[in-house]
């Protein structure tokens, strides 16, 4: 069982886990909306050892505090903020999902001495058409059989389902503004629409105008939640991104050749 801390904010106390104490670069790990940090599991056992990984659950969410009416992607950020400050102690990569995904890009802006690249994984980063909303819905909205079923869910503050419902984050915060303050290397995981996807073609091709120095990488067959049912092939896209864009080498037994990470032409 992995060993986990608890850490203070000043306005909430955060949950976190060390998922690996290797002397590569630091990679901070934020899930999505309603996730924790376990969801992470599968993509670390594919990276193999030699990372240095740390991995909050957020506020609201896991074995965090709840903070009612707290939610704000600039509270997210602030804490993670601290986290890097605090726990982290070094610069680091910066690796979010989903949710997760805007509050590395926020975090990175406002503190580019603190980050080195950022790994965005299918985030909705443009608004939804109607059909991917209806899609989330049930992520929106969780049945009583869903929260049972599912850890996360159960754990995970129901205020956080309003985020979803009112479609806030676009109006916090915009993309363009946001992705253009990034100076550091960014990629974009891509899941696959059919299957799920959120972050579509034409969310790639704008944020890749926006940013200064922008990579994507697509996965087919993978939906939403591409780290966890494609870990192999997110493992393997990470190792050439760290090993092109930092010079990190060879890293848990991959021999990672310099060659470009795959942008869309």
């Amino acid at each position: 069982m992995t060993a986990t801390e608890r850490f203070r904010t000043g306005t909430t106390t955060l949950e976190y886990a060390r998922l690996g104490t290797g002397d590569g670069p630091a990679v901070c790990m934020l899930h999505g909306l309603g996730a924790r940090w376990q969801t992470f599991r599968p993509l670390v056992r594919g990276l193999g050892p030699g990372w240095n990984i740390f991995a909050p659950d957020l506020r609201g969410h896991g074995r965090s505090d709840w903070v009612s009416g707290g939610y704000a992607l600039a509270d997210f950020a602030s804490d993670v903020e601290q986290f890097l400050d605090e726990v982290v102690g070094e610069p680091v990569v910066l690796f979010g999902h989903s949710m997760g995904g805007w509050i590395s890009a926020m975090v990175a802006g406002a503190r580019p001495d603190a980050v080195r690249a950022v790994v965005i994984v299918d985030s909705a980063l443009y608004h939804l058409g109607q059909d991917q909303r209806a899609a989330m819905a049930a992520y929106a909205n969780p049945t009583h059989a869903m929260r049972s079923l599912a850890v996360s869910l159960r754990l995970a503050d129901p205020e956080l389902k309003q985020r979803w419902v009112e479609g806030r984050n676009q109006r916090e915060q915009d993309p363009d503004a946001m992705l253009a303050r990034l100076r550091c290397p960014v990629l974009l995981v891509q899941g696959d629409q059919e299957a799920g996807g959120l972050m579509t073609d034409d969310h790639v091709r704008r944020a890749l105008s926006a940013l200064a120095d922008g990579h994507h990488v697509f996965v087919p067959g993978a939906g939403h939640a591409v780290h966890a049912s494609a870990p192999a092939r997110v493992a393997a896209a990470l190792h050439r991104f760290v090993a092109t864009e930092l010079g990190a080498g060879e890293l848990g037994g991959f021999a990672v050749e310099r060659a470009a990470v795959e942008t869309p032409s």
